[in-house]
């Protein structure tokens, strides 16, 4: 049975971790902790307020709405006034929003339905049919948890065995063969786990685990381009015994170093590891790597179940044109230096995907290469590299929204 928040207290919190999140554009979680560490809130209740402020985050679009519509405004204070008068049941707003939604135009209904910015379902109606994008925004609706088994510290059963000892239920994938899906808890903190604290098993989701997939062969000489906080290198190490070296770099010292702990602690040879700080969009090398990673900094607006705010943190296209540039100028100067470029971003619009590879093959710095995985789909239609990139869909495996390119160098060296 859950428990029961006065009313008062759920809605000074919600009050404070709305407007905390609309003006500093920061996680759910880092308002979260930031909040509870301010405000001497009771104990037992920290664990309810973390589910509540998540539902009112990931449904802030829907809320909103309805606020305005039923003459409480459309501020934080008046979102939190409106959950309030309907007994802060995301349920019953659900159900409110369906029915005065109903008669709307498409993208307007879906923005509401589902809650998120209005451009983003126009944009994404241009390449998918409504039916697959309601099927796509309610799976990212949906909190989920995955790990990986980390072979590097213990071998399956021995994780297995952790995991059920420890009160974790669980459910392993047939591929990738050592991702597990979660299914309680949902909602505790697992990071002080002994299974994760030992380093047996790793939280990563199982799209992020694809996109390493996607890298196969890894071997000889490897770039990671975007590196901290580390856990696709640790994993690319963990799937392959012919990585010869490796240079990963950050743009922020301070990740660099959670890195290297990260790196330790998940058993990475950190002797064939030289992490350095850098600016991947500029640096150069005088070596040509065999293969590189750009995990590109993006918006988020795949791993929306992980950090609901990404959706506010994202109310126009602006932010999405920063990131494409970016994009575009650090895996233009990655093509540079590797023969081979895996391309990857936790993005569901496409000027974080396939426009930016677009862009490149267009540009001449490379040309994409087929690679065949059944949990990967097609690339977003209405592009000339559709049909040779990919997307990791949520509804279909469960997981955040990727893109995935493999690139071939036409410009290295």
């Amino acid at each position: 049975m859950e428990t029961v928040i006065p009313p008062e207290q759920a809605s000074f919190f919600l009050r404070l971790v709305l407007n905390y999140i609309v003006k500093t554009r920061v996680s759910y979680d880092k308002a979260f902790r930031s909040i509870i560490g301010r405000y001497r809130f009771p104990r037992w209740i920290i664990s309810t307020l973390y589910k509540l402020g998540y539902n009112a985050v990931n449904y802030y679009y829907t809320l909103r709405w309805l606020s305005a519509k039923h003459g409480y405004g459309s501020r934080p204070g008046g979102i939190v006034n409106f959950f309030a008068s309907i007994g802060f049941s995301i349920r019953r707003a659900l159900l409110v929003a369906e029915e005065e939604a109903r008669k709307l135009a498409t993208s307007k209904r879906l923005s509401i339905t589902y809650s998120y910015p209005e451009y983003l379902i126009r944009d994404l109606l241009r390449h998918i049919t409504s039916e697959e994008l309601e099927k796509m925004l309610e799976s990212l609706n949906t909190r989920k948890r995955w790990l990986r088994i980390n072979t590097a510290r213990a071998t399956f059963s021995e994780a297995l065995k952790c995991l059920e000892k420890t009160g974790i239920v669980y459910e392993v994938v047939k591929q990738p063969h050592y991702a597990v899906m979660v299914k309680e808890p949902l909602w505790k903190p697992i990071g002080r786990n002994k299974c994760v604290i030992q380093g047996m098993v790793v939280p990563q989701d199982i799209s992020s685990i694809l996109a390493v997939e996607s890298m196969k062969p890894i071997k000889g000489l490897l770039l990671d381009a975007c590196s901290a906080p580390g856990l696709k290198l640790s994993l690319a190490f963990m799937i392959s015994k012919d990585i010869d070296k490796c240079v990963a770099i950050d743009a922020s010292a301070r990740r660099l170093n959670t890195e290297y702990r990260l790196l330790h602690a998940l058993g990475a040879p950190l002797h064939r590891i030289t992490l350095i700080r850098a600016d991947a969009s500029s640096t150069t090398f005088n070596t040509v790597f065999d293969l590189a990673l750009v995990d590109a900094p993006c918006s988020g607006l795949g791993a929306v179940y992980s950090d609901p705010a990404v959706k506010l943190n994202s109310p126009s296209r602006r932010k999405l044109y920063y990131y494409h540039n970016l994009q575009y100028r650090i895996l233009m100067n990655t093509l540079r230096h590797a023969r081979r470029v895996v391309y990857t971003t936790c993005s569901i619009h496409p000027l974080e995907g396939e426009a930016v590879v677009e862009r490149i093959v267009s540009d001449g710095y490379a040309d994409p290469i087929k690679i065949s995985n059944p949990l990967l789909s097609s690339a977003y239609p209405g592009y000339s590299i559709s049909k040779q990139t990919y997307r990791v869909m949520p509804h279909l495996v469960n997981g955040q929204g990727f893109y995935i390119a493999v690139l071939e160098s036409k410009v290295v060296g």
